[in-house]
């Protein structure tokens, strides 16, 4: 219910997108966040600790923070909403290094990011989550990598700064990003992970077909890839074509 809004706001806005949100149980600690503005769209995808009820618990705070950094400053600036959102998750669940009040140790890795569609910027800032684009004349993958520091942690400073990197895309340029539950899955003959090579190749060979219809083969090869393993950690993915 909570993520079904930003998923109407997305289908609505872009003509040419997939998305992902596969729980490993009923719910998860992996959520989006999609809203248009004049300027163009924000996009949030992040991995909270945990999965099941415990991922769901910090799902509700981490998203709840998040909302209410974007309706205080905007969504051009990235890096400031996930400074924000830092703060608050450690203020809520008290893991401040100085004045720490809970034995807890959770936080989240995140991407933001802000499309502005007037000038074909995107500007993200990213916590532990990539993301990945191939733009229309070019036959490699471009990652933008990301930062060390998840949000909220007890070992991430309060006033810890993120940095935003600004991305000129060209129209028809494929974005995509993931959170580990994709790449850390382990399958395959040799039992190993699923590995970032494999979404690479995938968007190489899948470029042609809609978003949605990626992200599906995707999943599919996946699925396949994974066999008889348990399914490891919750799993949310985008697929855009700008």
């Amino acid at each position: 219910a909570m993520l079904s809004s930003s998923r109407e706001t997305m289908r609505l806005a872009l003509a040419d997108a997939g998305l992902v949100w596969e729980p490993r149980d009923i719910v998860g600690g992996d959520f989006y966040h999609f809203e248009r503005t004049e300027q163009g769209w924000f996009a949030a995808l992040a991995d909270c600790t945990g999965h099941g009820v415990p991922g769901a618990f910090l799902t509700v705070i981490a998203s709840s923070a998040l909302k209410q950094a974007l309706e205080r400053f905007g969504p051009n600036d990235p890096a400031r909403l996930m400074g924000e959102v830092n703060c608050s998750i450690k203020s809520t669940l008290g893991q401040s290094a100085k004045a720490r009040l809970s034995q807890s140790d959770d936080g989240m890795d995140a991407a933001f990011f802000f499309f502005n569609q007037h000038k074909r910027e995107l500007t993200s800032a990213n916590a532990r989550v990539p993301l990945f684009y191939l733009s229309p004349a070019s036959e490699e993958i471009t990652l933008i990598a990301a930062e060390r520091n998840g949000l909220g942690y007890v070992d991430t400073d309060e006033d810890c700064m993120w940095q935003n990197t600004v991305t000129p895309l060209p129209a028809g340029t494929i974005l995509f990003g993931s959170t580990d539950g994709l790449w850390d899955q382990i399958g395959g003959p040799k039992q190993i992970a699923f590995g970032k090579q494999r979404i690479r190749q995938a968007l190489l060979a899948n470029r042609t077909l809609s978003m949605q219809a990626f992200t599906q083969t995707l999943m599919h090869e996946l699925h396949t890839y994974q066999g008889t393993q348990q399914r490891r950690d919750d799993l949310a993915c985008f697929a855009f074509r700008l």
